[in-house]
């Protein structure tokens, strides 16, 4: 049976509209149970049918039984009947007798170092924004995860990957680690003060690099086919600068190392531009198939265009691979997902993450390696990728950094505030003290700053993408924040400071009208709302969120705070809340009365 099982992992092959595509996101190089969360008929059925709202809900739930078990459970009941005719009642009788609930595998924890009331939070001037923060600071106790015990005695019963430590998850369907969230929910722990609990985190990351050589996506076998940006150094750099604990960070070194060697070795691209040769990175997945968690929206992507599914799927994945799922950066019509053309783009986040990630470890290896020889070594690399990213990304025009279009031979010229990056990882010479102006400059003439809460992803409206107009991140605006912050010039720094102070209003604001804080916001109009598009509901938590929003007060302590306005909506936001909280007490009173 085992046999029998295996050799079908190697086999396992999705058709559709004529086209054949096989490379899963787990398989048996990497898991024992990629038939079930990766492929195969039960994912297929489950989907077909429609049994949950949201695809990911099915690849989060536990098993009952061995795969094998499973599967020929599966097979037996309804031998040999096609997946999309089954019948959806017994199918759903089928899950519920085979399957636990999601997040079944899951333990709450409270982070190692938590304190009700952090030094650095205690010392925000205002009383409002100290009161707010140190909600924020409860809010990690919530969001705190370990892997269950059964997990590590049954790892095939799972689709979530064993780590050794407990771990902040983002929230809502998000329970499992993910990778470049994390840069910014230790940027929060450190400002908590909590830094035993983001050691832990980068124990974690490093032990999926000592597995497979790279940190994917998230915490799930599906993601075992792409990653994310790449944010383990800098999280490492950040952790060091906090703490200056050379022991702990020597330990990490290899690993950082080996994740950098993962996109030297399978995300790279040469790029010819201007009568020059470039070696640049781009997001770019093997994986050819629907994505498990998004399975009946990429099936239903699929069916609307008759182009080739495996090179839809694979552009899907990878676009997924980018953190950036969905924006119209990624299509060639800015307009339709059907279009998606992600390996043709070379991002200019991601190079500047990879250059930072090379002025980093130049660093590391020179202060706390103690290795001047490979310091050396990082210190030409960065150089170079530096001076190639200003010669390939940098269009004179725009005065801004641009993605580049293989297939168009050129740059695209549309606004997306990710074009900030390059200032953020300060990937450009820094006697350029003009650049940052420049890029100032960019974003005001494509009304970016225009907007009362935030800058918004893009300026293209109507997209219907998440990653668009009109919503606003926290991570993208933290970067452009700190990019104007770390700048030489006194002007862009003021900038910053007004931007900054604009997201942390517009995010004070929500969360005392639903207390609640979002993935995303819509930062038009002078009341800011969750945000809304993509394949899922907006979800609450929320850990890059909280880090931004703790590392922005904790920056700007001594003189950020909240406007008149801001206090009479608390207070609203707060009686609201606690008359509902009243009624919700008094109604069980009736019901009894």
């Amino acid at each position: 049976m085992i046999l029998r099982w295996i050799l079908a992992l190697s086999v396992t092959v999705l058709s559709v509209n004529g086209w054949t595509c096989n490379v899963i996101m787990c398989d048996h190089t990497n898991t024992n149970n990629s038939q079930i969360y990766c492929g195969g008929d039960i994912l297929k059925a489950v989907n077909e049918a429609a049994l949950f709202k949201d695809s990911k809900e099915f690849v989060d739930m536990p098993l009952k039984f061995d795969p094998e078990t499973t599967i020929a459970d599966f097979e037996a009941e309804f031998n040999g009947t096609e997946t999309d005719q089954i019948d959806p009642v017994k199918l759903q009788k089928f899950v519920d007798d085979h399957f636990y609930p999601a997040g079944h595998e899951l333990d709450e924890c409270v982070p190692a170092g938590y304190s009700p009331k952090p030094d650095k939070l205690m010392a925000i001037a205002d009383d409002n924004l100290r009161d707010w923060a140190l909600n924020l600071n409860n809010i990690w106790s919530h969001l705190c995860r370990k892997v269950s015990d059964n997990v590590t005695l049954h790892p095939e019963l799972h689709s979530l990957i064993e780590v050794p430590h407990e771990f902040i998850i983002p929230g809502g369907r998000f329970r499992e680690p993910y990778y470049w969230d994390a840069y910014w929910i230790i940027k929060g722990l450190l400002a908590s003060e909590m830094y035993e609990a983001a050691a832990r985190m980068l124990l974690n990351y490093k032990s999926y690099v000592d597995r497979f050589g790279f940190i994917p996506n998230g915490g799930r076998v599906y993601y075992l086919q792409r990653s994310q940006p790449p944010m383990y150094i800098p999280m490492i750099y950040e952790f060091y600068e906090a703490t200056k604990n050379i022991t702990f960070v020597q330990k990490l070194l290899d690993s950082a190392e080996a994740e950098l060697n993962f996109w030297d070795t399978h995300r790279t691209v040469d790029v010819s531009f201007q009568h020059g040769d470039y070696k640049l990175y781009q997001y770019n997945s093997a994986s050819n198939v629907p994505r498990p968690e998004s399975f009946k929206e990429d099936m239903a992507t699929a069916n609307a265009t008759s182009r080739q599914s495996c090179d839809l799927w694979s552009n899907i994945a990878s676009a997924a691979e980018s953190g950036l799922d969905f924006s119209t950066r990624w299509f060639a019509d800015k307009q339709s997902l059907e279009t998606i053309e992600t390996k043709q783009i070379v991002p200019v986040d991601l190079n500047s993450f990879i250059c930072w990630n090379l002025e980093i470890l130049t660093f590391l290896y020179e202060y706390v390696g103690m290795d001047t020889v490979k310091a050396d070594q990082y210190r030409q690399r960065y150089i170079t990728h530096r001076r190639n990213l200003q010669k390939v990304f940098f269009n004179e025009t725009e005065g801004a950094w641009l993605d580049y279009n293989i297939r168009e031979k050129g740059h695209n010229p549309t606004f997306y505030a990710s074009l900030a990056a390059p200032l953020f990882t300060n990937c450009y010479e820094k006697l350029d003290s003009n650049k940052a102006g420049q890029i100032y400059d960019f974003f005001k003439r494509n009304d970016a700053f225009n907007f009362t809460s935030g800058v918004p992803q893009s300026t293209l409206k109507n997209s219907a993408q998440q990653w668009d107009f009109p919503n606003g991140w926290a991570n993208v605006n933290h970067m452009i924040i700190e990019g104007f912050r770390k700048s030489n010039s006194p002007q862009m720094q003021e900038e910053a400071f007004a931007l900054a102070t604009k997201w942390v209003r517009g995010n004070y604001r929500v969360f005392h009208t639903t207390q609640h804080m979002y993935e995303k916001y819509n930062v038009v109009g002078a009341i800011p709302q969750a945000g809304a598009g993509g394949e899922y509901n907006v979800q609450e938590g929320f850990g890059w969120t909280n880090g931004v929003i703790l590392d922005l007060l904790v920056t700007y302590a001594d003189r950020i705070s909240v406007s008149d306005g801001d206090k009479t909506a608390a207070a609203a936001g707060a009686y609201i809340s606690s008359g509902l909280g009243l009624i919700a007490l008094m109604i069980p009173m009736f019901i009894r009365a």
